[in-house]
C-alpha cells in the first residue's frame, strides 16, 4: 500500500548552525590571534628601529678634545644618554596609536661602543589575555674615519 502526499524527513538549515558555532569558536580566536601576532611583528620592526637609532646616536656624541687632541674616539657619556634617549622617543613616538609601550635601556662597553636594549609590552585585542612582550638588543661602535 502506498501513501499519498508522504515526503522524507530532510534536514534543512542545520548548516547554518553549525557554521555559526564553527565561526565563533574557532575562526574568531583564529582571526584576532593572526592579527595580534602581525602587530607584534610590526611592534618588534618599529622597536628595532627605534633602538638602532639610538645606538647611532649614542655613539654620534664623541668628546671632541679628546678626539682633536689624541685622535682616539671617546663619548662623552651624558650627552651619548641625552642623544640616545632622545632619539629613540622620538622614533617610537606612534607607540600610543599602535597600543605598545617601549622602554630603553643604554649602556657603555667601552669608551666608543654604546648597547641598546629595547623592551615594549604590547596590549593585545582579546579581553582579558596578557600584554605580549618583544625585546630587541643593538649595538653600535663610533670610530674614526682616518683609520680604515
Amino acid at each position: 500500500m502506498r501513501r499519498i502526499g508522504f515526503r522524507r524527513w530532510r534536514p534543512h538549515g542545520y548548516a547554518m548552525g553549525f557554521y555559526a558555532v564553527f565561526i565563533a569558536t574557532v575562526a574568531m580566536p583564529l582571526l584576532v590571534l593572526s592579527v595580534d601576532l602581525v602587530r607584534l611583528l610590526a611592534v618588534r620592526t618599529r622597536l628595532q628601529t627605534a633602538a638602532d637609532a639610538a645606538c647611532q646616536s649614542a655613539v654620534a656624541a664623541v668628546t671632541a678634545p679628546v678626539f682633536q687632541g689624541s685622535k682616539q674616539v671617546v663619548l662623552s657619556p651624558s650627552a651619548a644618554l641625552a642623544n640616545a634617549y632622545r632619539e629613540f622617543y622620538d622614533t617610537a613616538r606612534d607607540a600610543g596609536l599602535v597600543g605598545y609601550h617601549p622602554s630603553v635601556q643604554i649602556g657603555f662597553i667601552g669608551p666608543a661602543t654604546a648597547v641598546c636594549q629595547a623592551t615594549a609590552s604590547l596590549d593585545t585585542l582579546v579581553p582579558g589575555a596578557p600584554p605580549m612582550g618583544v625585546t630587541v638588543l643593538t649595538v653600535s661602535m663610533a670610530r674614526d674615519e682616518l683609520s680604515p
